[in-house]
Parts: C-alpha cells; sequence; structure tokens
C-alpha cells in the first residue's frame, strides 16, 4: 500500500483489534512491533524507531513518545536488553503484528470504496472529475482539520486540485453529509479512516497520558459555542457530539465548568435573537441560523422563556456555573496584547472581550505551573474554534513550549487524549465531531458568503439588480447553498453574470414554486370536487334507501289502519243491515238485546253515511280503504321524517 494515501490510518486501526490490552498504550504496540520487524538485528534507538515508524506509516511521533512505547515494549517482551542496548524479540514481534500485512487487502477495499463514491459525487454534483489522489488529498485534509490532527510526514501537492476545485472544504463537507443521510457503506469506510486518523494524532501525546481511569484533577471550562452546541441551537448533530463529548468528559471524572462570563456571553447572544424576531430585523442573522430557530419553532416568547431557564439548564448538565472569579495580581497576563493576538482569527470589530478574559482567567489559574502531563492537577479551556487555539497558544508559545500541554484547546484534542479511555461506549464519537464540522461547514457564512454578498450590493448600488431583486435574493434560503455550488468553480471571485446566473436561479425557482403550488391547489380542488360529488350521491343514496325504507313502514301502517277502519266499518253495515230484516225472515235477530242499544244505533247511522256516500260520491270499501291508506301512509312518512 502506498504510505501517501490518508487510509493508512485505516491499517493502523485494524491492527489493533486483536490483543487483549491493559489500557490505550498497549493498542500501539502492533505499530511498534511492525515497525521493529524493518530494523530486525539492529540495536533498537528512540530516533532509529522514530524513523523507521515514520517510513512504515507516514507519521513521525516525538521522541518522548517513542520512548514510553519502547517502555511498554520492553514490559511486553517485544524488546529485551542486552549489554545497556535494546534489540528486538523476533518471537513476540511476529505475534503483536496480528497478520498486520494479511489486512492491507481489506484496508485497500476500503480506500477504494470510498474513492469511488466520492469520484462519482463530484462528477454528479459539481461536474467535476477527480483522480484517486485527488480524493485522497480532500479526504486528508479535510479530516486533518477537523479531527486536529498533528499532521503526517506526507504532504501532498494540492496546487493541481485547488486550479480545479476552489472551494475544495465545502465538496467533502457536501460529501460526508450525502453519506451520513443516506447511512451508505461507505459511512462506515469512512469511519474507521477517521477513527484511525484520532489513533494517529494520539501517537503524538502517548507521553501526555498515563494509565489513569479518572482525572479528578482537571478541570475543564468549556467556550460558549460548546454550551449552545449542547443545548440544542446549533442543530440536532452538533448537539448528538457535543452530549457525547461532555459524556466522554464525565465519564473520565473531569469537572466541567462554565465561566460568569461565558454565561453572560450566551445571555446576550439569546436575548439578541429575541429581540431581533421580535422587532423582525431578519438582516442581523446568520440566514442559517435564522432558518435553524424557525425550523425549531423559536420565536421572542420562547426564547425569553430559554434565557431565563438557561443557568438552571446548563447546571442540569451537570456543569458548574462559575462568579466572582478573583485573579491573582501576581499571574496576570498582558490581556490588551493577548486580544490583540487572538484578534487575527476573528473578523473586524468582534467583541472579542470574552475570549480574552476567560484565556486570561486559565493563564491565572495554572499559576505559571508548566503541565506536561494529564496526571498534573490543571485548569484548561475548551473551545470549538481551532483557530483560536492556534493564535492564543502561540501568544503564550515562549512561556508554554509545544511539549506541555497548552492552556487552550479545542474539542477534538480532548476527544483524542480521551476517547481511548472508552472507544466502545463512545465509538460514534469520533466521526459525529467531523459530521458536525461538515454541516457547520454547509451551514455557515464563510469568506464565499461575504465576498458574494458584497458584489451583490455593489451590483445593486449600481442599479444591474433593482432593490427588490435585492431583498428576494438576500434572504433566500438557499442562498448560501448556491453561492457555494458557484464558488467550486470561482472560488471568491464571484462575476457578474455568476450574480445575475444566482438571481435568475432563484426567480425561477420561486417561480417554479409558485406554479408547483398552484397546481397542489387545482388538484386538490379537483380532489375535493371528486370527493365532494362521492360524498353527496354516497348521500344520495343513503336517502333513498331510507326514504324507501321509510315508505315501506308508513305504507305497512297505513295499510293496517285502513284494514282496521274498513272491517269496522263493514261489522257496521252488516249489523245495521242483518238486523233490520223482518224477524220471520232471518230467524232470531243478532244482538236482538242490542236493538235499541247504541251499537245498533251507530251501525244504523255508519250504514247511512256510507250507503248516502255511495250514492252521492260512489264510495265503496275498496275506496275508502285506499284513501285511508294513502292518507295515513304520507302523515306516517312524514312524522318518521321528522318533517
Amino acid at each position: 500500500m502506498e504510505i501517501r494515501s490518508p487510509l493508512i490510518h485505516l491499517a493502523l486501526l485494524e491492527s489493533l483489534k486483536a490483543n487483549e490490552i491493559s489500557d490505550e498504550i498497549d493498542l500501539f504496540l502492533p505499530f511498534i512491533a511492525v515497525t521493529l520487524s524493518e530494523i530486525s538485528g539492529e540495536e533498537v534507538k528512540p530516533n532509529l524507531l522514530q524513523d523507521s515508524f515514520a517510513q512504515c506509516f507516514g507519521i513521525k511521533p516525538p521522541i518522548s513518545a517513542i520512548e514510553v512505547f519502547m517502555t511498554r515494549a520492553k514490559k511486553r517482551k517485544l524488546l529485551f536488553k542486552e549489554n545497556h542496548a535494546f534489540f528486538s524479540n523476533h518471537e513476540q514481534v511476529e505475534k503483536w503484528k496480528n497478520g498486520y500485512y494479511d489486512k492491507k487487502e481489506d484496508i485497500e477495499v476500503s480506500q477504494q470504496v470510498i474513492r469511488e463514491d466520492l469520484k462519482f459525487f463530484a462528477k454528479s454534483e459539481f461536474d467535476k472529475e477527480l483522480e484517486n489522489d485527488d480524493c485522497d488529498i480532500l479526504i486528508t485534509e479535510f479530516i486533518e482539520k477537523n479531527i486536529s490532527s498533528v499532521a503526517s510526514q506526507n504532504r501532498f501537492e494540492k496546487s493541481h486540485i485547488k486550479s480545479k476545485i476552489k472551494n475544495t472544504d465545502y465538496v467533502i463537507a457536501s460529501f460526508v453529509s450525502h453519506i451520513h443521510k443516506e447511512k451508505t457503506s461507505t459511512l462506515d469506510h469512512f469511519s474507521r479512516i477517521v477513527k484511525g486518523m484520532v489513533l494517529a494524532n494520539y501517537l503524538f501525546y502517548a507521553d501526555k497520558v498515563g494509565n489513569k481511569k479518572q482525572y479528578h484533577s482537571i478541570t475543564v471550562y468549556l467556550d460558549t459555542p460548546i454550551i449552545l452546541g449542547l443545548l440544542g441551537y446549533s442543530g440536532k448533530q452538533k448537539r448528538k457530539s457535543t452530549c457525547e463529548f461532555i459524556s466522554l468528559l464525565k465519564k473520565v471524572g473531569i469537572a466541567l465548568k462554565f465561566f460568569d462570563k461565558s454565561l453572560d456571553e450566551a445571555e446576550r447572544l439569546l436575548t439578541a435573537w429575541r429581540d431581533d424576531l421580535k422587532r423582525k430585523k431578519y438582516e442581523r442573522f446568520n440566514s442559517k441560523t435564522l432558518e435553524l430557530l424557525q425550523a425549531q419553532g423559536y420565536d421572542a416568547v420562547r426564547l425569553d422563556t430559554e434565557i431565563k431557564l438557561l443557568k438552571s439548564r446548563i447546571e442540569s448538565e451537570g456543569i458548574s456555573i462559575v462568579t466572582g472569579f478573583k485573579l491573582n495580581p501576581a499571574y496576570q497576563c498582558d490581556e490588551t496584547a493577548l486580544e490583540l493576538a487572538i484578534s487575527a482569527n476573528f473578523k473586524e470589530h468582534k467583541n472579542l472581550t470574552h475570549d480574552t478574559i476567560c484565556i486570561s482567567r486559565i493563564h491565572n489559574l495554572r499559576e505559571n505551573r508548566l503541565i506536561s502531563d494529564l496526571n498534573q492537577e490543571m485548569s484548561v479551556f475548551v473551545t470549538s474554534n481551532t483557530g483560536l487555539v492556534t493564535h492564543a497558544n502561540n501568544f503564550f508559545s515562549n512561556e508554554i513550549p509545544r511539549r506541555y500541554i497548552p492552556l487552550v484547546v479545542s474539542e477534538q484534542w480532548m476527544t483524542t487524549m480521551f476517547w481511548l479511555k472508552s472507544p466502545d461506549v463512545f465509538s460514534s464519537l469520533p466521526m459525529d465531531q467531523l459530521v458536525a464540522s461538515a454541516y457547520g461547514l454547509l451551514y455557515t457564512d464563510d469568506r464565499f458568503w461575504n465576498a458574494f454578498i458584497a458584489k451583490l450590493q455593489h451590483l445593486e448600488r449600481d442599479g444591474k439588480i433593482s432593490e427588490e431583486e435585492f431583498t428576494f435574493v438576500r434572504w433566500d434560503s438557499e442562498l448560501l447553498h448556491l453561492i457555494h455550488d458557484v464558488s467550486v468553480d470561482v472560488g471568491e471571485d464571484f462575476s457578474d453574470e455568476d450574480v445575475f446566473d444566482i438571481v435568475e436561479s432563484i426567480k425561477k425557482r420561486h417561480i417554479q414554486d409558485k406554479d408547483n403550488e398552484i397546481n397542489e391547489i387545482k388538484v386538490s380542488a379537483e380532489i375535493e370536487k371528486k370527493e365532494l360529488q362521492d360524498s353527496i350521491s354516497k348521500k344520495s343514496s343513503q336517502i333513498d334507501r331510507t326514504a324507501a325504507r321509510l315508505n315501506k313502514i308508513s305504507e305497512f301502517i297505513g295499510s293496517f289502519l285502513a284494514v282496521i277502519l274498513c272491517s269496522v266499518v263493514f261489522v257496521c253495515v252488516f249489523l245495521a243491515s242483518y238486523n233490520s230484516l223482518p224477524v220471520e225472515i232471518i230467524g232470531a235477530p243478532v244482538a236482538q238485546d242490542m236493538r235499541n242499544g247504541f251499537l245498533f244505533a251507530m251501525s244504523a247511522i255508519v250504514s247511512f253515511i256510507i250507503s248516502f256516500a255511495g250514492f252521492v260520491r260512489g264510495w265503496s270499501l275498496i275506496s275508502i280503504y285506499e284513501f285511508v291508506k294513502n292518507r295515513a301512509t304520507r302523515s306516517i312518512c312524514k312524522l318518521l321524517a321528522g318533517e
């Protein structure tokens, strides 16, 4: 395998998995075993082992770290001492190599999978043709930048790739976010690289990390952006990685604190967000911050509540708020000079009071003590701003040489130091941090954004685009994404045509969105119309069925009443007719005792009425039956229908 490949770190990682280990130093003995096999038969000296390690793996740990590994190698019998000189034990060396070279094929497969996926992504998304070396450069550079790598021996010639891709960070960040969202197998291969890089970083600090499991003597003061990320103000992915990071530090016993100055800064930021939302001053926001707040449902009222609960929420995470800090004048640094030194990392007019005071307080707490390893009592300021780490520590470089632990470190530095204490529990932390960095790059205003906005304002002042177009484009949620896409080809040098193209693209998208909305409304209206028609048809059918049932019921009741009435009439006519006949003809009359009674009278009256109606109107029992049945049916039907 090529030493210059960034995926060499995979070989390092894969070679560590077979041995029973007592601590993280044992993890690295396979590296030493492979290196010792290259210098077999020679006296093993720290500088020789260091050079051989660089030749094998492209990484050159400091002599102090090499000496730590040699001490452990002797304890594990990879080295033996003879006449005050160290030599390798061939039998133990072969054992500890764990078939390292046999794993190269798997490493190479992983390497090629990532390369091919990155080449396909770059072609499909940005129309860029990448070679294998280009892929290695992009991956290595991005991981080193975001995992705080101490840098390998191998430096790549990047000018040729910079000539074809002017915004390399955006390309690789887009690729990382893509494989993370899609959850492809490439994510696992990439994660192995990242873990390998963390392991490689550790090689440079092996002399600083002891075999302790708990580090109660260390106090970490967290920077404001870390707390904001922990509380979810920087998105879900950042919250996930920060929660894992905080959990890791708690697990190893580190005390977590937050300066009152940092609490004030966090409250001021949330207050500014609240006030700007209340007054609708959206131009004061980072465009993606505004989009994130709106997506998560934050408004002025909710942010006001968040401000009031901020202190208690931080403390609920196990982080102490330090108030009333007392400076020791004897160890006070020059804060004016410090602020000037770190200002190079920030935009002009940036208020650096918070960062200056926090770093000054850490310097004060150290009391000029040089911390050579993590077993010592110390305080350290942890920030997510790697530029601040560099500029602040450069300022104190005369007081604190590089071989000692600095005042200011990054999240990734802390991860490197303590991740190997519980790599199984926090297995996803390194990759989560890299993914969070990728999303942060995609959703953060940077120099490309500033260059484009400056060009947009210039064209608006010259009247080449209208004020309406400027406002329309300036606050478009997709503007940053479009700027980054164009910057891949032009970098910060946006032409008038580039700006016009982006303006037209946004306008076309909005027109298309409106057309889609209209089409959706039309489709929705058609669906609603059809549903309404179906509903009406269904209701009509139900009404018809109900009416039919009511008619049947009414007709039955009407018929029943008509039958009863006609039966009564028939009986009355019969009785009246029968009893009116002479006794001589019919013998004993029916109900003779009732002849002069009520029943006979009623029968006679009914018979007379029926006879008269029949003579005048042509009525009969049949017509009476039909009349009563129809009238009763209609009345009962209306009654049942509720009319």
